[in-house]
């Protein structure tokens, strides 16, 4: 019996050795991970509500700074305030690999980002007037993305008392229910995972390779429904890329009475804008930020895709009546403007800019626009 209980022990100190070492080496590589790793590339940060920006970041979590974006810190001044959504944030990729990084890499000096997802044209406005005018800059870029800035004029403006005026400017007013983005469901380890993207750099770090892309593109497959024209998958010796076309995604319908609204809404907000800008002796500047399927919509359509799928071919469609449309309300308010797809569609010709499976850019993309954006400083007034 003392033979049994003996080896018993042994295995139970054996096991208890095995979970101590397992631990300190996750810590151990935690701790590592904070050291070589920017937090603010892998932490996810603490979302808290605001009452004219409906939500924003708080400061000084997720590697964030003390306003709560995703600068290094708070500076006193800055040459450039870049102002937009997760476009201008730099959504999958590095805070250095961000568009604003970049060009503050190109051109030296201080560009502050001030970009955060679920923003719209009236929360730059918001933040132009109040945030940004503090740092005293020269030149204020606003990133507008087609894909749902739209979406996002109408969404505060209705449902939003404290932007309520705006509602029923231009005959604007429409009875409607607010734009919902589809909750992503069946997310394997859901609860597990979030809490260590919001704590653990290790974890957030091991989960970005490569090796768990099946992982994501399943769960982005599951998001798409049950109809396989939902998604388009494009694949050649130079790209590897799906777009999602579920229609529960698509916020660009100018059928629908809200974009409609949101249309009438957009002008207004944009002279705002201007307005601002002229008050406190800023430049300002307003960079057109083209969806992924409208970057890809000519090599999809050399491969024939665009008579293939009639849902990406309307996309492209009400894009482009979009951009053309935006780019004449900016003319008649004297706002200047630089269209970044033609750069982005010369260059997704010859290799990826966007990642597999998400509608943001890739940290080349993020180059292209800041470069494009640079030549178009260095070339005006």
């Amino acid at each position: 019996m003392r033979i049994r209980n003996t080896a018993a022990m042994n295995v139970v100190a054996k096991l208890l050795l095995l979970f101590v070492s397992f631990v300190f080496s996750v810590l151990a590589a935690e701790l590592l991970a904070r050291v070589v790793f920017d937090p603010v590339d892998y932490l996810n940060p603490t979302l808290v509500a605001d009452k004219f920006l409906n939500h924003r970041i708080e400061g000084y979590t997720g590697g964030h700074d003390e306003w709560g974006f995703r600068n290094a810190r708070r500076p006193e001044t800055a040459d450039i305030v870049c102002i937009g959504d997760s476009m201008t944030y730099g959504m999958t990729a590095r805070a250095r690999e961000s568009w604003p990084a970049v060009l503050a890499e190109i051109r030296g000096g201080t560009v502050y980002n001030m970009g955060l997802g679920g923003y719209g044209p009236i929360q730059y406005l918001h933040l132009m007037k109040t945030l940004a005018v503090r740092l005293r800059p020269k030149t204020v870029i606003v990133g507008f993305y087609f894909g749902n800035d739209f979406f996002d004029v109408y969404n505060l403006a209705s449902f939003n008392e404290n932007w309520s005026s705006y509602a029923e400017l231009g005959g604007s007013k429409v009875e409607g229910g607010p734009f919902v983005l589809p909750r992503q469901s069946g997310k394997f380890l859901g609860e597990l995972r979030d809490w260590l993207s919001k704590n653990s750099v290790f974890y957030a770090f091991v989960s970005q390779r490569s090796g768990f892309g099946f992982v994501r593109e399943h769960e982005f497959a599951a998001m798409a429904g049950d109809k396989a024209d939902n998604l388009i998958s494009y694949r050649d010796d130079e790209h590897h890329v799906i777009f999602n076309l579920d229609p529960r995604f698509r916020f660009l319908d100018m059928r629908d009475p809200r974009i409609q609204a949101a249309m009438a809404i957009t002008p207004h907000v944009m002279s705002d804008m201007q307005s601002v800008a002229e008050q406190e002796a800023m430049r300002l500047i307003v960079a057109l930020i083209p969806t992924k399927e409208r970057v890809y919509g000519r090599l999809l359509e050399r491969a024939g895709y665009r008579e293939k799928y009639l849902r990406l071919a309307e996309a492209i469609d009400q894009e482009n009546t979009a951009r053309a449309w935006l780019a004449g309300v900016l003319r008649e308010h004297h706002i200047e403007n630089v269209d970044l797809l033609p750069a982005l569609e010369a260059e997704v010709d010859d290799r990826d800019l966007f990642s597999v499976t998400d509608p943001h850019p890739n940290k080349d993309g993020y180059r292209v626009i800041a470069e494009t954006i640079n030549r178009y400083l260095n070339s005006s007034r």
